[in-house]
């Protein structure tokens, strides 16, 4: 078990890399044209994510009616 003092080290830690993981492309990108790369993937990659989360979730369904 975690004390609570490693607790809170630990929930810090993780909301600061999460922080500078979502701050970093406005960091990188600030001031310039986002290259195309990155914003063809910005718009294909959404509905792909959710296309491969919907056949994930319905990968193993039966839509035949019970015997």
């Amino acid at each position: 078990m975690l004390t609570t003092t490693q607790l809170l080290a630990v929930i810090l830690t993780a909301s600061i890399c999460t922080f500078l993981l979502r701050a970093a492309p406005f960091a990188l990108f600030a001031g310039r044209e986002i290259p195309a790369p990155v914003r063809y993937l910005g718009k294909v990659l959404p509905a792909a994510v959710m296309a491969l989360l919907v056949v994930y979730c319905l990968k193993n369904t039966t839509f035949s009616a019970p015997s």
